[in-house]
Formats: C-alpha cells, sequence, structure tokens
C-alpha cells in the first residue's frame, strides 16, 4: 500500500474523505478509553479506506517536516513554540509516532468531518526512512534536516543507506525549501543537484576547536569519493569540511552562531548571525540585523544546533528571525529530551540516547556541569531501540566513568549486563569483589537477552559484595571509577534516587525511557503524550 500511496496523488473522493476521517478520530478515541496511545492504527484504518485523504488537511496548512538522526522531537517543539507565540495556529504530532500511519492519526484527528485542517501550520516529526512516503501526500513547504549519524544499524545499515532514505524523500518534494546543517557533509549533500530552494544553518569556526575529527560516520566525499579536510569541528564530524579532491565543502550558512557565551542546567546563551536573504516570495521586505545574547532554555551544545535550525526554518516561512530567536528562552522541554523531573526536591533530568553521537554528547554536557551526581543508563534492544546494541562499544563511556563528580551509577533495561559491562571496561566500579554467577533473568528480560541478563544478575551480586566490603571498613582505593549497580527495578531506581539526595541525569534509549517515564509518572509528575 505504501509504495502505491507514494507514487499517487490523485483528487480524494469526498465520501472516502469522510469515511476515513471518522474511522480515524472514532479508532482513537476508543484506543485512549482502553488506556492505549492511539497513535498509529486510526492512521491504517484511514488510509485503507483513503488513499489519498492526507491531501485535504495539507492543503490548508504551511507544513514543516524534521527529519534526521538526533534532535527531530526537540526541534518541532521548539517550531511549534516559535510559530504560536508569534500569533498563529499550529499542529505538533506530540506522540512520538512519526511513521506514516501515525502522522495521518495527527493530520486526520485535528480536522473537521470534512477534513479540512484547523490550524495554520503543522509540524511534523518525520522517521528518515518514511520521509519518501509521506511528502508526496503533505507537499510541506519546509523540510528541516538535523544531522546524520549511524543509528539503528539493523534497520538503517550504513548511515549512507538512511542519507539514501531521505535524498529519495527530498527528491519527491521538489517545492520544499531544505533546512540543512552546513557543517554536516551528509545531510549538506542533500541541496547536491535539485531543484529546491536550500538554506542552511551552522556554527562558526570562532566556536569551534581544533584537532582530531571522527570521520567513521561521514565517509567519503559524495561528488568524488575523496577524503575530507576540516579547518574546524564541532562534535563528531561536524565542522569546517572541505573535500581534497573536487573542493565540495561546507557553504556559509544563512544562519549561524558565532559566540557561545554560556552553558548550564538551566539552557545557554549565544550569537546568531543572519546572512542578508536573497530576493525571494518570502521576502518580507526587511532587513533583519545580528542576534546578540540569544537565550535557549535547554541546555548542551546540541541544542543550540538545534535553535539555529529554528531560527533558519522561521526564515524559510517568512516569518521573523527575531521574534523566533526570542521564543527559545521560553521554550519547555519535551518528551524525555532534557525533561526536568522534581522527586522530593531532588532535580533529576532525562536525555533520550540511542547512538554514540548523541550519548557523548549528552555526556559532555553532564560532565561539564560541575556538580555532584548519579547518573541512571538504561539499555534495552527491541524494535523501537534497534536490536543491535554494538554501538555501545564506540560510545565515549570513559568520559563519563573519569568524571570526579559522578558518585554513583544505577544501570537498567534488558541489555544491563551488557551495558555493566562496558561501564567496567570504561573504569567504573574498579573494586576487587567476589560474587557468584547467577541465571535469574531481569523483570522486563525477553528470550533475546537471557545472556546479558545472567550477566546482570551476576554484577548485581558483584556490586553488593563491593559495597559490604566498603561498610567494613575496608578502604577503597582513590583510583576507583563510580560505584556501579544494576537494578532491575525501575519504580526500586525512583526510591534508591531519593535516598541518594543527589541530582541524577537520566540516560535511557527509547523503550527504556518509556518505562521509566512510568515509574516517575506517580511521584515525580510525568505524564503520558495523549494526558
Amino acid at each position: 500500500m505504501d509504495a502505491e500511496i507514494s507514487k499517487k496523488n490523485t483528487k480524494p473522493n469526498k465520501i472516502r474523505t469522510v469515511l476515513a476521517v471518522a474511522a480515524c478520530k472514532l479508532t482513537r478515541s476508543i484506543l485512549r478509553r482502553t488506556g492505549r496511545g492511539g497513535t498509529a492504527i486510526p492512521g491504517i484504518v484511514a488510509l485503507r479506506i483513503s488513499k489519498n485523504v492526507l491531501s485535504v488537511p495539507a492543503q490548508d496548512m504551511k507544513i514543516v517536516v524534521v527529519t534526521g538522526t538526533n534532535g527531530k522531537t526537540t526541534t518541532c517543539n521548539m517550531i511549534e513554540h516559535m510559530i504560536t507565540t508569534s500569533g498563529h495556529s499550529c499542529l505538533r504530532d506530540r506522540s512520538g509516532a512519526n511513521l506514516l500511519h501515525g502522522i495521518a492519526s495527527d493530520l486526520l484527528c485535528n480536522t473537521d468531518w470534512l477534513g479540512r485542517s484547523r490550524y495554520e501550520y503543522a509540524v511534523l516529526e518525520c522517521d528518515e526512512a518514511a520521509l519518501k512516503q509521506v511528502v508526496p501526500l503533505i507537499r510541506p513547504k519546509v523540510i528541516v534536516v538535523t544531522n546524520l549519524f549511524s543509528d539503528q544499524v539493523d534497520r538503517y545499515g550504513s548511515v549512507q543507506n538512511t542519507l539514501a532514505e531521505i535524498r529519495a524523500g527530498v527528491e519527491r518534494s521538489p517545492m520544499s525549501t531544505l533546512v540543512l546543517n552546513a557543517e554536516d557533509p551528509l545531510s549538506s549533500s542533500l541541496a547536491l543537484n535539485v531543484p529546491n530552494r536550500v538554506l542552511r544553518f551552522g556554527m562558526d569556526a570562532s566556536v569551534g576547536e581544533q584537532g582530531d575529527v571522527d570521520l567513521k560516520d561521514a565517509g567519503t566525499c559524495p561528488v568524488c569519493g575523496g577524503t575530507y579536510t576540516y579547518d574546524y569541528h564541532i562534535y563528531a564530524h561536524l565542522g569546517g569540511f572541505c573535500c581534497a579532491g573536487c573542493g565540495y565543502s561546507r557553504q556559509t550558512p544563512d544562519v549561524s552562531v558565532t559566540r557561545i557565551s554560556s552553558v548550564d542546567a538551566q539552557g545557554s546563551t549565544f550569537d546568531l548571525k543572519l546572512r542578508k536573504k536573497k530576493k525571494d516570495a518570502s521576502d518580507t521586505g526587511t532587513a533583519e540585523k545580528d542576534l546578540r545574547d540569544v537565550r535557549i532554555s535547554l541546555p548542551a551544545v546540541y541544542n543550540i544546533y538545534n535553535a539555529s535550525a529554528v531560527v533558519t526554518a522561521a526564515r524559510a516561512l517568512g516569518l521573523s528571525a527575531k521574534e523566533a530567536a526570542a521564543s527559545l528562552s521560553s521554550v519547555r522541554s519535551s518528551f524525555g529530551r532534557m525533561e526536568t523531573f522534581d522527586l522530593d526536591g531532588i532535580r533529576l533530568q532525562m536525555i533520550l540516547v540511542k547512538n554514540p553521537a548523541g550519548c557523548n554528547q549528552a555526556f559532555s554536557y553532564v560532565t561539564g556541569l560541575g556538580e555532584d551526581y548519579t547518573a541512571v543508563l538504561c539499555l534495552n534492544n527491541r524494535t523501537g531501540d534497534g536490536h543491535d546494541i554494538s554501538w555501545i562499544e564506540d560510545t565515549d563511556y570513559e568520559k563519563l566513568c573519569a568524571d570526579p563528580c559522578l558518585k554513583k551509577i544505577y544501570v537498567a533495561g534488558e541489555c544491563a549486563g551488557d551495558l555493566y559491562e562496558r561501564l567496567k571496561k570504561a573504569g567504573g566500579d574498579k573494586q576487587p569483589s567476589t560474587g557468584d554467577s547467577g541465571t535469574e533473568d531481569t523483570k522486563n528480560g525477553t528470550e533475546d537477552t537471557k545472556n546479558s541478563t545472567a550477566v546482570a544478575k551476576t554484577s548485581t551480586e558483584v556490586t553488593e559484595t563491593s559495597t559490604e566490603v566498603t561498610e567494613t571498613g575496608i578502604e577503597v582505593s582513590e583510583t576507583s571509577g563510580p560505584r556501579m549497580e544494576i537494578v532491575t527495578d525501575y519504580a526500586a531506581i525512583v526510591e534508591k534516587l531519593r535516598q541518594d539526595r543527589r541530582p541524577a541525569f537520566l540516560l535511557p534509549n527509547y523503550t527504556s525511557m518509556m518505562e521509566l517515564r512510568d515509574a516517575l509518572s506517580s511521584t515525580a509528575g510525568s505524564k503520558e503524550f495523549w494526558k
């Protein structure tokens, strides 16, 4: 069915449209009443009735689609906030269901019975592989590509395959303005040989660093196959790249960060340079000045990147860059992305981590704050996460374990045993200890993770033995890494954090994030996305 949808975009039948909308709304209502999220199934039902029904609400809105590896949800959240604070109505797919059927559910459940939208704008998060299915149906005005890194290798394979998926979507939406990361040689290559208008966001050399660049994901030049050199880099393969063979290189961004003056737990402050706009249909006719001391209420350098993408998207939509930048100071964190919780006066911050690039940037943030803290690391390997967890070997856990402010690590999830062993290799819990092997599965374990959970049981016993040794008065070496403990129950983690009485950073991947949030819901105020 998806292949047929991508090839056809005929005008939908009015009767089928009404039936599809009604079925979508009714299905979601039933699912929500039974305590389920109702994200994808309503869209499946609707598209079976009318393959092209999404073109009806889409024709009434200016649609922004956000795709890429890291930062999709946060960037969507900031763009929506920017649009609403400028006085416009905006639909946002908050469920996180970013495949075709989930997007269909959100669009159709927010229309009248004839499928007409109630909103002026829509901001939609889209999975990289789903882009080619979605964009022909909704014809977005803007497509934002945040970045490209290795992610879910069992699903996508190489990052080059992910790039090919996004390129296929771009080719099916020639009228969309592309908003691309100027420092990413992968996503920047989407501007090659396409008719689309292109705007870029980025960071100048003034905020970059010299030194070695991690080119594992970047690969070789898409034009000639040559190798890259860098004038500077920001992180991973993002930076001032240039191909030594053909000259393919970073282009001057339309919105660029020229100075970062502060990054702390409450947010970041930075300056933006605005490139003079070319004359086009969206030009308001007024020159915009560079923006100083822009404040975003979300911390970490990668959120400054996301913020510059938001201001660039505003320019693509013909909205004020100054107003867009001003809106960043009041944006709130989204579901699991720098989301904060108050546990009896203890600050907890949840940061979704799902690949080496995102994980390493999260570590850079938490280790740079200079305050004592506990870390909770959770790892599952379900379909929503990717079954291949080999990416933890490429992640810089050594940086985390070397932080003297890190006092304790709790490890959880179906792959807790694998993660514990990786952390131990990185320098965590170096104290000598003894313990018996066990084969009991963790509470959330499956047949696929019995080996991991057997290690988890052993590791838990080892940690408990180490604690007993310490309590008997044997001195712990100053070179010991942070103490580690595997906890098989998320509610128990919450209780341990309450007892520790220190700030904590929660670093789960996707499905473990959902479980950890459930445990926090009754004690720290989190809610399911539909409530």
